[in-house]
């Protein structure tokens, strides 16, 4: 049985004392949550999360490992929603622009193109379509989230939002209610300078999702 993770830099373990974000192909931490389970559980780890990843991208990888159809247990933690995912037509890879980019694509994007409505509607259908495929093969899966901007109810929302909203909440696990960033600091667990959890944050938190049940 193996456990594969998909998500962005907090599943891939960004800061860590093994983050392999250097090499010519970055190697994800071993000191991860998902990681620390697998380990746990005594199975193989096989992770797919890459630091700055969107959503869309999360998805395809998901989906991508779903279609080879093993029975392994799947971990997915999805982003902030305001991430926009490209493929770029040179080399037909990955690149997402974020709010924190300062490039020309960047700001015509985020002055004229982005919304929260966009973000909002597109994100619940890439967990909504992952969900379903999970569920039609039959496979375990946990599932968190970063941005609680995809339970926003008060502005942006449209009946298909909110039915989304409503659809993919039960599948959604999080640390007592709150993202694995802001429970980790209120746990006091240390933070690293670019806001990422470090060992002992990842090592309570596998500690915690073992507790949890599958769906």
């Amino acid at each position: 049985m193996n456990l594969k993770s998909f998500g962005c830099s907090f599943i891939f373990g960004t800061d860590l004392p093994d983050d392999g974000r250097g090499y010519k192909f970055a190697k994800p931490s071993q000191y991860t949550w998902p990681s620390l389970m697998a380990q746990h559980y005594g199975y193989g780890y096989h992770c797919y999360a890459y630091p700055g990843a969107g959503n869309l991208q999360i998805m395809e990888r998901t989906l991508s490992q779903l279609a080879c159809n093993e029975n392994a247990l799947y971990v997915i933690g999805w982003s902030w929603i305001d991430r926009f995912d490209y493929n770029s037509r040179e080399n037909n890879k990955w690149k997402t622009i974020m709010p924190i980019c300062e490039d020309p694509l960047a700001t015509v994007y985020y002055r004229d193109l982005h919304s929260q409505f966009r973000d909002k509607l597109t994100t619940l259908s890439y967990i909504k379509l992952t969900i379903d495929t999970l569920k039609q093969k039959g496979f375990p899966f946990i599932m968190t989230y970063m941005d609680e901007l995809i339970f926003e109810t008060k502005w942006h929302s449209t009946p298909a939002i909110t039915d989304m909203q409503n659809y993919i909440r039960p599948y959604m696990t999080t640390f007592d209610g709150k993202n694995f960033l802001d429970w980790s600091r209120d746990n006091g667990y240390q933070i690293s300078d670019t806001s990422h959890p470090l060992i002992d944050a990842h090592s309570a938190a596998s500690q915690y999702m073992i507790g949890q049940n599958l769906v």
